[in-house]
């Protein structure tokens, strides 16, 4: 006789996938850009700040959240390199999120309107002629200055 209730995963408390926590200082969010992190719930992240690529932030809604252990480089095209110094760093989260996308829309506005700069090209200029070309040059000028003065 089979039950009729399905069985569920029970409610687990959610952690973090580490308890290793980097030894360098916490890395607070406000001595960031705000287009260098991102406070969506869906994918909050933020570029490490030693290898400059983009890391989730695992435990944003616990009381230690912390930047995920990651690779230097791109996925499939670099080596796997650990990144030592940003791994497991402490994340103090001390900007809303409603602050963090007005900052960035306020950034958005002030560069939207600007315009590109025109590229003033230089103009090209000649290669200089090879020392041996200049020499030929000027034994077939110094030949024809002896043959008109032989003629005259």
């Amino acid at each position: 006789m089979s039950s009729t209730l399905e069985r569920t995963a029970r409610p687990r408390r959610s952690r973090t996938r580490s308890r290793t926590v980097n030894s360098r200082p916490v890395l607070a969010l406000s001595t960031l850009k705000p287009h260098q992190y991102d406070l969506r719930p869906a994918c909050a992240s933020l570029i490490c700040p030693d290898c400059k690529t983009w890391v989730p932030i695992t435990g944003l809604q616990t009381k230690s959240p912390k930047v995920v252990p990651h690779d230097t480089g791109r996925t499939w095209k670099d080596a796997a390199v650990r990144c030592r110094l940003g791994s497991n760093r402490l994340v103090n989260v001390d900007v809303k999120v409603r602050q963090w996308e007005e900052r960035l829309t306020d950034g958005n506005l002030e560069t939207v309107h600007r315009r590109r700069t025109t590229v003033r090209r230089k103009p090209q200029v000649a290669p200089a002629p090879a020392v041996s070309q200049i020499a030929a040059q000027k034994q077939t000028v110094l030949k024809a200055l002896y043959a008109e003065r032989r003629a005259s």
